[in-house]
């Protein structure tokens, strides 16, 4: 039993160094990857010394260059500086001259504008002062003619009585032939009466108490047989039997269109029968060779 007891304590006990042997033997392995691995972080170490230092003198060559950089770009500052100095001089002085020649440019322009207000001033009095005078010239003109178609109408109707005394001695005479010469003086007096009003004012005082008298010589001469055919103011045809016409230009007419204007000598027919032709003149907007 005892013998048994201590085979058993041994075998522990050489168990137990064997254990011990194997931890040891572990151990010792672990030391030996521990020293490697150390021995790897001592190299990295090193390299990452030597590249941080090579890091380093980048960084100062770095610092260097953007030191100078720095350097020169103070100095392109201040050149810039000194050069938009001087340019802002030039600009002002350029800007207090153009101020000073806009202040120029600005006084002449108000001296110019009152020279010609002043001028449009007196243009408005002197054509005033025309328009009245050419209003008081009208006026005068005015009168002048009324004046002219009041002495014509006056003319003319102591010419109708000395007419009417001589158509009245057509209605007594007593002989059986015709005596044309009394008719046509009273019917070329007629159409120089009717000229005159042709171109006189309708409005003229008087004028109707002439027209009136004139279409009651006609009538009269009508109940002689006579008629002093009406042309005045007529258009012109080319057919027309004629003494005598002359042609006068007159833009105011339309294109082509002709207007007996003047009759000298009227046509007189007597009982149908033609005793004198007409001499006219024919205004018109372009000379026709017929």
């Amino acid at each position: 039993m005892l013998i048994t007891f201590v085979l058993c304590i041994g075998q522990c006990s050489t168990n137990a160094q064997t254990t011990d042997s194997i931890r040891i033997n572990a151990l010792e392995q672990k030391n030996i990857v521990l020293q490697e691995q150390l021995t790897k972080l001592e190299q990295r170490n090193q390299e990452l010394a030597v590249q941080l230092e090579s890091s380093s003198q980048k960084v100062n060559l770095l610092a260097e260059t953007l030191e100078q950089q720095v350097g020169g770009l103070h100095e392109q500052m201040d050149s810039i500086d000194e050069h938009y100095g001087m340019r802002m001089e030039s600009t002002e002085t350029a800007v207090l001259a153009t101020g000073a020649k806009q202040h120029r440019s600005v006084v002449w322009g108000i001296v110019v504008a009152a020279l010609l207000c002043l001028l449009l001033i007196a243009a408005y009095f002197i054509l005033r002062k025309l328009i009245s005078k050419k209003g008081d010239d009208i006026e005068l003109l005015r009168a002048r003619a009324d004046d002219l178609n009041r002495q014509m109408v006056e003319k003319m109707d102591k010419e109708i009585e000395e007419l009417q005394k001589i158509s009245e001695g057509l209605s007594t005479s007593t002989t059986n032939e015709p005596d044309h010469s009394l008719v046509i003086p009273i019917a070329d007096a007629i159409a120089r009466i009717e000229n005159n009003i042709y171109v006189m004012d309708s409005r003229t005082r008087g004028l109707p108490q002439i027209v009136r008298a004139i279409n009651k010589m006609r009538e009269n001469l009508e109940k002689n047989g006579y008629e002093v055919v009406r042309m005045l103011g007529e258009k012109y045809n080319d057919k027309m039997v004629l003494k005598g016409v002359i042609f006068q230009p007159n833009a105011e007419l339309p294109e082509g269109e002709s207007i007996i204007t003047t009759v000298n000598k009227p046509q007189i027919n007597y009982h149908g029968s033609p005793i004198q032709y007409a001499d006219i003149i024919v205004s018109q907007n372009k000379i026709n060779t017929y």
